[in-house]
């Protein structure tokens, strides 16, 4: 059992906005794969917990950017589980180059769900056992600032079909698709630098949510909320 794997990937032109550079919501689908991946080979993949009515949810994501690679740049990915703390279970990943340059560290914190219940459970309760390696981490686990710059724009999205994911909610990767159309800094090509994004609840097919968004020079915070529910809270640090 590898509890440090490995994987590479090339980017192809589907992958990159229009200044070229790796699109922010697509480097959380290729991490959410090289995680899928190493959770396979671990035993603990989507078909093993998708027999037991199980699934693997993101809570919390944590991002610091020092490139974004363009087309043709081959990536190399490291990826460890760090040791689970009150169900919550963090993984941390570096991205870089062939000839060894780090252009992306994170860490993620993820939690397995009931599907049916829409719950958070703990692996032992049915039988799972959870693997962490004694690498150590790379940054501290992600939690959000106590304080976020006052909302000055506000918005409405509702969830399309395209959006829901296997576990029959919206994919975590879109929530950051949705925050980079609702704010100007990516398309006037400024470089975004970290991400920092919880998630509290989950938006099902065909419901709306109310997004908040304040702006601090180039720091943006968007919180998104249903019938005055929290939702999601992602923010954003450009230059």
């Amino acid at each position: 059992m590898e509890l440090i794997y490995h994987d590479t990937y090339t980017l192809e032109t589907t992958d990159l906005d229009m200044f070229g550079r790796l699109r922010p919501a697509r480097l959380l689908e290729l991490i959410q794969t090289v995680s899928g991946r190493h959770a396979a080979a671990l035993g603990l993949g989507g078909d093993v917990l998708g027999s037991r009515g199980l699934g693997w949810v993101v809570v919390r994501q944590k991002i610091e950017i020092s490139r974004m690679p363009g087309e043709g740049e081959v990536l190399s990915f490291t990826t460890w589980p760090g040791r689970g703390l009150h169900g919550l279970f963090p993984r941390y990943m570096e991205i870089g180059t062939p000839a060894g340059e780090i252009l992306i560290r994170l860490c993620f914190l993820w939690v397995i769900m009931d599907k049916t219940a829409r719950v958070m459970i703990q692996p032992k309760t049915c039988g799972l056992d959870m693997p962490c390696s004694d690498r150590e981490p790379l940054m501290s686990l992600p939690r959000l600032p106590k304080q976020f710059p006052p909302v000055t724009d506000t918005a409405e999205f509702t969830v399309p079909y395209s959006y829901i994911d296997v576990i029959s909610h919206m994919n975590n990767t879109r929530y950051l698709e949705l925050a980079e159309n609702l704010i100007p800094a990516p398309r006037e090509g400024r470089l975004l630098r970290s991400i920092l994004i919880e998630f509290t609840h989950e938006l099902k097919l065909g419901e709306t949510m109310q997004i908040g968004i304040g702006r601090e020079d180039e720091y943006y915070v968007l919180h998104g909320t249903r019938d005055g529910q929290d939702i999601i809270t992602l923010c954003l640090q450009y230059e």
